[in-house]
């Protein structure tokens, strides 16, 4: 055999050994169903705490991997609080006119087992969204804060990573 051909196959069973059995699957999840209740909100942002509920519900119900049901009937009860809410600039021109703002957004969610007050997990959570002064609105940066929480919260309840 060439020596080309040797480091190629080489190549190939090193490449090969390294893809193992590995998966993203939800091996950590203790429950199947869970109820998203409305989020508490310590801030001025009163319609964030609704977005972010719903953007949640929304989630679960697309990934499928744990069930949205009514309060009696789920195994476990997300409760939220959104902590802290601030916009500020995140950049500038030359002229010192802010270019961009930045939303920052802290969260604590803690999930329980239903009926009691037994945590299954209870943790912080913080996302900052950047948006054009000239051309989106703080409700541009506010959605993209939502979207990382969701993806965040969703990941910690289903994924076992």
């Amino acid at each position: 055999m060439k020596a080309v051909e040797v480091i190629g196959i080489g190549l190939l069973l090193l490449g090969v050994s390294g893809c193992g059995v590995y998966s993203f699957s939800a091996g950590g999840k203790t429950f199947s169903s869970v109820n998203v209740s409305p989020f508490d909100n310590d801030t001025k942002e009163f319609l964030l705490s609704d977005r972010l509920t719903d953007a949640l519900v929304d989630a679960f119900i697309q990934d499928n991997t744990v069930q949205i049901k009514e309060p009696s009937q789920a195994e476990a009860i997300m409760n939220g609080t959104v902590l802290s809410y601030r916009r500020e600039a995140h950049t500038y021109d030359q002229q010192d006119n802010v270019e961009k703002y930045s939303v920052k957004v802290a969260v604590r969610v803690k999930v329980v087992k239903s009926g009691t007050d037994e945590a299954i997990w209870e943790k912080d959570f913080y996302a900052e969204g950047i948006y054009d002064a000239n051309s989106e609105t703080e409700e541009d940066g506010q959605g993209r804060v939502i979207a990382l929480l969701t993806a965040d919260i969703l990941n910690q309840t289903t994924k076992s990573w």
